[in-house]
Order: structure tokens, then sequence, then C-alpha cells
């Protein structure tokens, strides 16, 4: 009971600052800044790469952001887990650059993205199974019309799954404190920019790649 109370009164507070200072400004800079480059300074000139024309009305960019409130607590409580594991030596997670060099510094961040999408093809591919798709995903697909703010407009399950990776990440492969934010970064930028309702890409791309394939048939998805 007293290590319960101690983890309360001392633990939780240290982590939570710092992981609902993370988790705001990473999902704020990644969709507001993606909204407001693409849909206000953008749209003018991308209205031929509309994918669903009609705009998404108030009601449903107001269960995304319903939806991201919740996807963030869940990442909070999680973040505090994680913070706290990693106080022990569990992750891998270091700050000294001089541990491991400026060069796997910087190769560590391509790395762990190309994990990522490893990961999230098959987690994803995984929640799309009929007996999983309700639990998980069905929430994220009410967005019949994709905004920057779907990115993270999931299911309480789903936001814990998509969670996942990070500490998978730091069991695997050590990398730097900043070198992870920069990652997480990357992913909200990636998806508030997959989720915008905008095909920004060459038209030549989506049949380059088997994977950008695979996303495009998701986000078609997002219609039915």
């Amino acid at each position: 009971m007293d290590a319960l109370i101690n983890w309360f009164t001392e633990t939780l507070p240290r982590h939570l600052g710092p992981s609902l200072e993370l988790e705001l400004v990473r999902y704020a800079a990644g969709t507001l800044g993606v909204f407001f480059v693409v849909w206000v300074l953008l749209s003018p000139w991308l209205k031929s790469r509309k994918i669903r024309p009609p705009t998404p009305r108030g009601r449903q960019i107001t269960m995304e952001l319903l939806n991201s409130f919740k996807s963030i607590c869940v990442y909070i409580a999680l973040d505090i887990v994680v913070f706290d594991i990693a106080e022990i030596g569990v992750f891998q997670k270091y700050n000294d650059v001089a541990q491991y060099g400026w060069l796997w510094f910087w190769a560590s961040i391509p790395v762990a993205i190309i994990l990522h999408d490893a990961y999230f093809y098959w987690m994803h591919r995984a929640m799309h199974h009929p007996k999983l798709y309700k639990i998980f995903h069905l929430a994220h697909h009410r967005s019949h019309n994709p905004t920057p703010f779907t990115a993270y407009s999931f299911a309480a399950p789903e936001a814990a799954v998509q969670y996942a990776f990070v500490p998978l990440l730091l069991l695997v492969m050590p990398i730097h404190s900043v070198a992870l934010l920069i990652v997480l970064a990357i992913m909200i930028l990636k998806n508030a920019v997959g989720h915008c309702g905008y095909e920004l890409f060459p038209r030549g791309s989506r049949r380059a790649s088997r994977l950008g394939s695979v996303h495009n048939r998701d986000t078609s998805r997002h219609a039915s």
C-alpha cells in the first residue's frame, strides 16, 4: 500500500506533466499544421485533388476531436507507465549521443520509421479481421470523408495498440531521446497527411508502390 501511495504522490506527478506536454504538442503540431497548410493555404490549388468532394461537416470533425481526446488520454496514461519503467533501465532509450555516436543517432530515425511501417501494416491488417474490426477499428472508419483530425480518431483499444509500438521499439533497439521525439513527430505528420482528404502525391506514385496502394485502399474504405 505504501508503494502505491508513493507512486501516486511522487511518480505520477513527475511523469504527468512531460507526458501531457508531449502528447498535446505532438497532436496539435501535426493535425493543426496539416489542416492549416492543406485546407487553408493550399486548398484553392488542390480542388482537383480532393479524394471525396463533399467537405466534412462540423459534426464529423467534432466526433474526431472527441475521439482524439480519448486517444490522447490513453497515450498519456501509457506514457506514464513507460516513463516509470524506463527509470529502472528496461528500455534502451539513452540521452548521451556519445554512447552510440552521431551516425547511429541519425540512422536510428529511418530504421525506427521502417520498423513502424512494418508494425503498422500487420497491426492494421489484423484490425480489419471481422472478429476484431468492431472492437478496434470501426470508430476510425466512421470518418467517411477523412480530415487531418482523423489521424487520432480511434477507439481506446486501437489507441493502445497504436501506442504499443513505442515500448516495443525501445525494447529491441537503442534510440536517443531526441531521435525518438523526431520519429514520433514524423509519425503524427504522416498520419495527418495520409488522412487529410487530398491526394498530395503524384498519381504515378500510387501505382509505383505496393505499400502505397495498400494505404490508398484503406483510405477508400473510409467511405464504407
